[in-house]
């Protein structure tokens, strides 16, 4: 590898790219979890939790309607 390339970080859930490079700062990284290492944009945003627990394809207008 050529000096002047700088790594990027893997993202540790997915495996893909991140935006960060290995030499920036922990402080200013969206994502970051200490002691495990850096999660992509997509990792990193929560998910929504469905409490249906109904995985049925209709919707619940024609369920109820």
């Amino acid at each position: 590898m050529a000096k002047n390339e700088e790594e990027y970080d893997i993202c540790i859930s997915c495996g893909k790219k991140t935006s960060y490079k290995k030499t920036d700062n922990v402080v200013y990284r969206s994502g970051y979890i200490e002691g495990a290492g850096q999660l992509c944009f997509v990792c990193s945003q929560p998910k929504k939790l469905y409490t249906t627990s109904n995985y049925e394809i209709e919707s619940q207008r024609t369920r109820y309607g």
